[in-house]
């Protein structure tokens, strides 16, 4: 992306999660590293112990209810690795702490259909730092100031629905990272993780 201020998807980030199963319910979380073996040990688990798979395969591990953290961890764009949760609630705050130890930065998005019309935040450095969204006007205020130059053209209003208000939040995300979730995000080959409860 040469203008990441200004930087649109191909195609929208909602009806992409929405065509993939994931329009009810989503947690992801972006790490600033492409060290994928260094994220699962700070998961608790060890590297040796994935599956390497698709999305489809990985989707199959899928149960309800928050018994077993289940994730699908690998690479998202240069510089950045993802952690999209397949079976459980969240990956819990501890855990994002530890990913962002040493001063990586951890973007965390979540969508619960009726529960939670969804949030963007942000922890860097083992520390929480808060919420990341577009201004509900131009050059509005943001929770997380430092993110103000990828807020260009995504204004939030009351009179958008929560699904194009997620949309808005994912396009931060590709924004920062420099990659959007596409076809080919999906079509990836990454590696499934069990989490211990203990972890």
């Amino acid at each position: 992306m040469q203008k990441p201020d200004r930087a649109l998807p191909e195609e929208s980030q909602w009806d992409l999660l929405a065509e993939h199963g994931l329009e009810s319910w989503f947690n992801c979380q972006w790490v600033d590293t492409e060290d994928s073996n260094e994220i699962t040990r700070r998961l608790g688990v060890d590297p040796r112990d994935g599956t390497l798979c698709d999305f489809q395969t990985a989707m199959q591990s899928y149960e309800a209810g928050p018994e077993k953290l289940i994730v699908w961890v690998g690479e998202h764009s240069a510089g950045w690795s993802t952690i999209l949760t397949v079976s459980g609630v969240t990956v819990p705050p501890h855990l994002i702490e530890a990913l962002s130890a040493g001063g990586h930065r951890v973007l965390e998005a979540y969508f619960m259909e009726e529960v939670d019309p969804g949030k963007l935040l942000y922890t860097h450095d083992g520390e929480y730092i808060g919420e990341i969204f577009p201004p509900s006007s131009p050059g509005g205020w943001m929770e997380v100031p430092e993110f103000e130059a990828h807020a260009s053209g995504l204004v939030l209003s009351d009179e958008i629905s929560d699904a194009e208000t997620f949309d808005r939040y994912m396009c931060m995300v590709g924004r920062i990272t420099g990659r959007f979730i596409d076809r080919a995000w999906f079509a990836s080959t990454r590696t499934l993780y069990h989490v211990p409860h203990e972890a």
